[in-house]
C-alpha cells in the first residue's frame, strides 16, 4: 500500500505527505464515518512513519512496509476492542509499552480505534502521554464520534478528517476487490453506500443477504403501517450483534433515500434487493414521512455504540418508526 492506492481524500494524504518531509506530529486524532476507511489510512501512514526508503513514502516494497502491511511489524501496537469499552487498565497497559524503546526502527506506533469508546479515567489517563510522549512514540486514535472525545484530549492531537469518495472512486475499489460480480449489482452497492466504502462492501458480503432480508422484513411492515408487524419485524433483528444490526439500518436508510427519489420521480438505482419494497413505501408513505424515518434510523444507528441493549435499540426502531409514519 501507499498513498496513492488511498482512494480519495487527496487533500488529507498532500498534508500528511507534506507533514512527512518535517516534523511529524506525535498524537493525531482521524475522524470519520464508521466504513470510510480510518484503519486503513492509519495503516498506510504507520508505513510511511516507518518506511526505510530514502525516495517517497510509503515504498510499499521495503520490509518495514511490507511488516505493517502484513500486521506483524514488532513496534506497531493496535488497540481494538470492537464495541467495548475501553478502560483505564488498557490505557496504562499503553504507557507501560510506550516506556519501552523501539526495537526494529527508531519509532513506535500506536494505533487506537474506536477512540470514543475510552472511558472518562481511559482518556485522562493518556493526557500526559500524548501531550509529551517520547521522541520515538506516535499516537494515531481513531474515532467516528469525535464529540466523545474529551476536550482535554482533542487539545493535545493534530486532528484530521477523512471524506466520503465519490462514486468513481468507490466503483475502482469494488471492482479490485469483486473484480467476477457483475457490473450492475456494483454499481447499485456504490451509489447507495452514501461514499463510505466499508458500507458497500458490507453490501455485497455473504453476511449482508441476510441484513438485506431483515430490513426488507420491516419495509414490508412499513407499507402496511401495522405497530405489531414493526415490533415483530424489529424483533428478529434481536439476536443481531450492534455491527450486524447497523448495516440493517444502513439497508434500510438506503432504501428509504430511493424511496424519496422514487416519489419525487427522480430516477435512482434501486437495490435489486428491496427495490419491490422500496417503491411499495414510496407509494404508502409521504415524503414528509420518508425524510422522518430515515433521519430516525440515522439516529439510531449514532446510538448504537452507546447502548448495548439489542433489546432496548429494537424497541427504539419499531416505536420511534411507527410514531413517525402516524
Amino acid at each position: 500500500m501507499t498513498f496513492a492506492s488511498l482512494l480519495g481524500n487527496e487533500e488529507l494524504k498532500a498534508a500528511w505527505q507534506h507533514a512527512l518531509h518535517g516534523r511529524f506530529p506525535q498524537s493525531i486524532l482521524l475522524t470519520g464515518p464508521k466504513g470510510i476507511g480510518k484503519l486503513t489510512a492509519a495503516r498506510v501512514l504507520t508505513m510511511a512513519l516507518l518506511c526505510e526508503s530514502t525516495g517517497e513514502k510509503p515504498c510499499g516494497q521495503c520490509a518495514a512496509c511490507r511488516k505493517v502491511e502484513q500486521n506483524y511489524h514488532s513496534d506497531v501496537t493496535c488497540i481494538d476492542a470492537g464495541d467495548a469499552e475501553i478502560k483505564v487498565d488498557t490505557a496504562r497497559r499503553i504507557r507501560s509499552e510506550c516506556a519501552v524503546y523501539p526495537g526494529d526502527s527508531d519509532r513506535r506506533i500506536f494505533l487506537i480505534r474506536h477512540a470514543q469508546n475510552m472511558n472518562a479515567a481511559a482518556q485522562n489517563a493518556l493526557l500526559k502521554l500524548l501531550e509529551e510522549p517520547p521522541e520515538y512514540a506516535f499516537f494515531i486514535l481513531m474515532t467516528e464520534n469525535e464529540s466523545a472525545i474529551l476536550p482535554t484530549i482533542l487539545s493535545r492531537c493534530t486532528q484530521y478528517a477523512m471524506v466520503p469518495l465519490d462514486t468513481g472512486c468507490v466503483m475502482q475499489l469494488l471492482r479490485r476487490q469483486y473484480p467476477d460480480k457483475d457490473s450492475a449489482v456494483l454499481q447499485c452497492a456504490a451509489a447507495g453506500c452514501q461514499g463510505i466504502a466499508g458500507d458497500a462492501l458490507a453490501a455485497l458480503s455473504d453476511e449482508a443477504e441476510e441484513m438485506t432480508q431483515l430490513a426488507g422484513e420491516f419495509l414490508r411492515a412499513l407499507e402496511c403501517r401495522q405497530e405489531l408487524g414493526l415490533l415483530q419485524a424489529a424483533e428478529n433483528c434481536s439476536g443481531l450483534s450492534r455491527q450486524q444490526f447497523s448495516h440493517v439500518l444502513t439497508a434500510l436508510r438506503t432504501a428509504l433515500r430511493d424511496a424519496i427519489f422514487c416519489a419525487r420521480g427522480i430516477p435512482s438505482p434501486l437495490l435489486p434487493a428491496l427495490s419491490e419494497q422500496t417503491q411499495a413505501v414510496s407509494r404508502t408513505l409521504t415524503v414528509r414521512q420518508l425524510l422522518a424515518l430515515y433521519d430516525w434510523m440515522g439516529e439510531l444507528d449514532e446510538r448504537i455504540s452507546r447502548n448495548p441493549s439489542m433489546a432496548l435499540l429494537t424497541g427504539c426502531l419499531a416505536a420511534g418508526s411507527f410514531e413517525r409514519i402516524q
